[in-house]
């Protein structure tokens, strides 16, 4: 049975894993535009309004979110690059470091990442009730996004209320 736990978390972390490098790669390829995402936001969200279902979004969209197009823009750019930055650090920590350290450094990391998962999950929210209507496959991949967040939450609460030492992918003695 422990086998099959440490096993489990080894692939709740592997998801992680590439939920990280989908934030990084996300939010590297909004800055790497030199500011091209930032600027080409306020069209981007006008056509996203212009057939959006949700009267009260196609509102923020075309008020709000336009008006203040360059700080969301900004937000989402360095919020996509930090959420993948700490999901990856996260994951590997748990994964090579937790067991040599103490279990304050792994609440802290429980913190971090679970920031890090409620960040990735508004964006996903969001992004899905703003664009989810224009194709399945944006609608699909954000929910997906949104759920696999949604378990590693759970898990990583859960890390973060264990006693010390408690949930450390410990290696069997030889």
């Amino acid at each position: 049975m422990e086998r099959l736990d440490r096993l489990a978390r080894i692939g709740l972390l592997f998801v992680q894993i590439v939920l990280g490098y989908e934030w990084l790669h996300g939010g590297l390829e909004k800055i790497e535009t030199g500011g091209g995402f930032v600027k080409g936001l306020p069209q981007t969200l006008a056509r996203f309004a212009e057939k959006n279902p949700y009267p009260w979004m196609k509102s923020f969209l075309t008020g709000p979110a336009t008006a203040n197009a360059s700080f969301f823009g900004n937000l989402v750019q360095w919020g996509e690059l930090l959420a993948g930055l700490a999901l990856i650090a996260g994951a590997l920590y748990l994964l090579f470091l937790a067991a040599r350290l103490n279990g304050v450094l792994q609440r802290v990391a429980a913190i971090l990442v679970g920031i890090a998962l409620l960040g990735g999950m508004t964006m996903n929210a969001f992004f899905y009730l703003a664009a989810g209507h224009m194709s399945p496959s944006t609608a699909g991949i954000n929910l997906v996004m949104f759920f696999s967040q949604v378990a590693l939450l759970g898990y990583w609460i859960a890390v973060a209320l264990q006693p010390v030492g408690g949930l450390v992918l410990r290696r069997r003695p030889a």
